[in-house]
C-alpha cells in the first residue's frame, strides 16, 4: 500500500526517525538531532558551565602550599589572601550561574521540541492506520503509549541533557587537569572502571526484561482502567461491585510485582556501582597519602586531586543516571516505534479528479476477509444501488451488514471484485473525499467533551453559527438546546455524558444536516430509544434521507417502512434483494420469517 500524503513536519520527523533497521536510541537521537542549533548552543554553554567549577577548586591546592602553609606570610596576609579566595568565588558564581542557565534553557527547547515533535508524529500515525489496527488494540494500551511511554522518553531525555552531558563534560574536563597534575594517580582512579562496565553489561538484559514487565503491566492496567470506568454503570447496576475490585486488584497487584522487581534489581546494580565510587576516594587517599610521606606530592596537590576526585565521580554516576533512565525508557520507545513503523495504513492519496457524488454504488463479485482471519466474511456480492435509493440491510448477527458498510466507505478494500462509485475506483475518487461526501449515525451516537455548538459544528468545521443553529432546527434539536442554561455553549461532557440519550442523538443528527452528504449510513440508530422519541426522531430521519442514497441497518423490521429496498445478508452473502412487499411475499424466505416473528398479528 502506498505511504499516506504526510505533512510537511511530519514528513522531516519521519525522515529523521530514519529506518526500522536502526537501533532505537540511534533512532530517537535522529529525531532530536532536527534541533542541533539548539543542542550546539547547549553544548557550548554546558562545556563552560562545566569547566567552570575547575579553577576555583584548583586555586585551593595554590592556596594551601603557598598561603596558608608559607610560614613566611604574615597571619593577616593569609587572611587576606583568603578574604580574596572567597571574594573570587562570590564574583565568579554569577559567571557559572549564566553559563547553567543559558544552558538549561537550550536544552528545554531541543527537548520539548522533540517530545512535541515525536508526540504529533505518533498522533499523526495513529490517525493514518486504518481501522483494523484499533480493533485490534485496547484503547488503554494505546493512550498508555502516547502518554505514560513519552513522558518516560522525555525523562531520559532530560537525564542525559541535564544531568549526564553536563557530568560527563565535568569528568573528562577534570581528569584532563588531574593528568597535568599528578598522572600515576590520575590513572589510579579509572583501575574499577573496567569492572562497572562489565557489571553493566552482565545486568542490562535482565533489567531490560524487568523493565519490559513493567510497561507490560502499566498498558495492560490502562486498558482495564478504561473498561472500568466506562462499565460502572453496569458494575452498580448488577452489584457486582466486588467482582469488579477483585479484577482490578489483580492487575493492580501485578503493576506493584512488576514495578518492585525492577527497582530493586536496578538497587542492586547501583549499590556495587556505589561501592566501587565511594571506595575510589580512599584508595587515592591512601596512594597518595604514602606519596607524600616520599615528598613526590604537595598537601595542596593532595587536596585538590581529592577534592576533583569527586567531579570525575560525578561523570560515571551521570552515566549510570542515564543507564537506568534508558531501561524505562526503551519498552515505551519500542511500544511507539511499533505505531510509527506499522504498516497499517489507508492510503490517503489525493483524489485524481474532484467528484461531487450522486450516490451510485455498484459491488462486481466481492469477496472479503479481515487481515486476521482465514474466513470470508463476505462472499461473491454483486449489487448495484441507484444514487438517492434507500436501501435496508436485515440479517442476524455476524451475517455480514456491518462489513458491507465498512467497505462502502471504504474503511476496508474488497479482497477481490470491484466496488465502484458513481462508477468511479477508490483510486480515482480518494478516501478522503469519499468520506467528507458521507455521514454515519449509529445507536451510540458520540459527542466530543466540548460545546453543543462544535459538535454540530464538527459535521462542516467551516459552517456559521447561523448554519448550526438551522442544521439544528431541521433535527429539531433547536428548541431544547436553547432551554438549557448556557444553549449552544453547553458542555456536552464525556462522550456527551451529561445529555440524555435522545438529546445526544438529535444533536448527532444536526451535524448529519449540517453535513449535508451525499451517503447516509444509519446503524441502528434509534434502537436505544423510546417508541415516542423513535417515531418524532424518524421523522426526522425520513426527511434527511430524501434525495441521498441511504444504508439503514435495523434489527426493528419497523424503521425500515419507508425503504425503497431491502438486502438480507445470509452467512456473507445477499440471499434476498427486493421492496418490502416483494419480499414479504416471498414463503418460507428469510425477511418474511423475520417480519412473522416481529410481526405475528399480520
Amino acid at each position: 500500500m502506498p505511504t499516506p500524503a504526510l505533512s510537511g513536519s511530519s514528513t522531516a520527523s519521519f525522515r529523521a526517525l530514519g529506518t526500522s533497521a536502526l537501533p532505537p536510541l540511534a533512532r530517537l537521537w535522529a529525531l532530536m538531532l532536527v534541533e542541533r542549533g539548539a543542542l550546539r548552543r547547549m553544548a557550548f554553554y554546558q562545556t563552560f558551565q562545566a569547566l567552570s567549577f575547575v579553577p576555583l577548586t584548583a586555586g585551593l591546592g595554590w592556596l594551601v602550599d603557598s598561603v596558608l602553609t608559607n610560614e613566611a606570610l604574615a597571619p593577616e596576609v593569609q587572611g587576606l589572601w583568603l578574604l580574596g579566595y572567597f571574594l573570587a568565588n562570590l564574583l565568579w558564581w554569577p559567571v557559572h550561574a549564566a553559563f547553567t542557565v543559558e544552558a538549561f534553557r537550550h536544552q528545554q527547547v531541543a527537548i520539548r521540541a522533540t517530545v512535541a515533535r515525536m508526540r504529533r508524529l505518533v498522533v499523526d500515525q495513529l490517525q493514518r492506520l486504518s481501522i483494523h489496527f484499533f480493533a485490534t488494540r485496547g484503547a488503554g494500551a494505546l493512550s498508555n503509549q502516547v502518554t505514560v511511554d513519552l513522558a518516560r522518553i522525555e525523562a531520559f531525555l532530560v537525564n542525559v541533557s541535564s544531568t549526564c552531558l553536563p557530568s560527563v563534560v565535568i569528568a573528562v574536563g577534570t581528569f584532563a587537569y588531574l593528568l597535568v597534575l599528578n598522572w600515576k594517580l590520575a590513572l589510579l582512579t579509572l583501575v574499577l572502571v573496567p569492572l562497572q562496565f562489565l557489571t553493566i553489561k552482565r545486568t542490562a538484559g535482565r533489567l531490560q526484561r524487568l523493565n519490559k514487565r513493567v510497561q507490560s503491566s502499566s498498558e495492560g492496567f490502562s486498558a482495564r482502567i478504561v473498561e472500568f470506568i466506562g462499565g460502572m454503570r453496569l458494575t452498580k447496576s448488577m452489584g457486582n461491585e466486588e467482582l469488579v475490585a477483585e479484577r482490578m486488584s489483580a492487575h493492580i497487584e501485578a503493576m506493584r510485582t512488576a514495578s518492585l522487581d525492577a527497582v530493586v534489581g536496578m538497587r542492586w546494580v547501583q549499590m556495587f556501582l556505589q561501592f566501587t565510587q565511594q571506595i575510589m576516594p580512599t584508595i587515592v587517599w591512601c596512594v597518595g597519602g604514602m606519596l607524600y610521606l616520599r615528598g613526590l606530592v604537595t598537601m595542596g596537590e593532595l587536596v585538590v586531586f581529592t577534592g576533583l576526585l569527586g567531579f570525575v565521580s560525578t561523570g560515571f554516576h551521570g552515566i549510570f543516571g542515564a543507564w537506568d533512565a534508558w531501561l524505562q525508557a526503551r519498552p515505551g520507545l519500542d511500544a511507539l516505534l511499533e505505531i510509527v513503523d506499522s504498516d497499517e495504513l489507508e492510503d490517503f492519496l489525493h483524489p485524481r479528479r474532484a467528484v461531487r457524488l450522486r450516490g451510485g454504488i455498484e459491488l462486481r463479485d466481492v469477496h472479503f476477509a479481515y487481515p486476521t482471519a482465514e474466513t470470508p466474511v463476505l462472499r461473491g456480492l454483486t449489487v448495484a444501488v441507484r444514487p438517492g435509493e434507500r436501501v435496508g440491510l436485515v440479517g442476524e448477527t455476524g451475517a455480514g451488514k456491518s462489513t458491507f458498510l465498512d467497505l462502502v466507505v471504504a474503511f476496508y478494500v474488497p479482497g477481490t471484485g470491484e466496488l465502484r462509485w458513481d462508477g468511479h475506483t477508490l483510486d480515482e475518487l480518494g478516501r478522503m473525499q469519499l468520506r467528507r461526501q458521507t455521514a454515519i449515525m449509529g445507536q451510540d451516537a458520540f459527542l466530543w467533551n466540548t460545546s453543543i455548538r462544535e459538535n454540530i459544528r464538527y459535521g462542516r468545521p467551516a459552517a456559521s453559527d447561523a448554519e448550526v443553529e438551522d442544521a439544528a432546527r431541521q433535527a429539531q434539536a433547536h428548541d431544547f438546546i436553547v432551554q438549557l442554561e448556557q444553549g449552544y455553549d453547553t458542555e456536552c461532557g464525556e462522550r456527551g455524558a451529561r445529555l440524555s440519550g435522545g438529546q445526544r442523538q438529535r444533536i448527532a443528527l444536526s451535524r448529519v444536516f449540517l453535513r449535508d452528504p451525499a451517503l447516509v449510513i444509519l446503524d441502528e440508530p434509534t434502537s436505544a430509544l423510546d417508541l415516542e422519541t423513535e417515531a418524532k426522531l424518524q421523522e426526522d430521519l425520513d426527511r434527511l434521507c430524501e434525495g441521498r442514497t441511504t444504508f439503514i441497518v435495523a434489527h426493528r423490521l419497523s424503521t425500515l417502512r419507508a425503504v425503497d429496498r431491502i438486502l438480507v445478508f445470509h452467512q456473507g452473502q445477499i440471499v434476498e434483494d427486493g421492496t418490502p412487499e416483494q419480499l414479504k411475499a416471498i414463503s418460507g424466505g428469510h425477511f418474511a420469517r423475520l417480519w412473522a416473528l416481529q410481526f405475528p398479528q399480520a
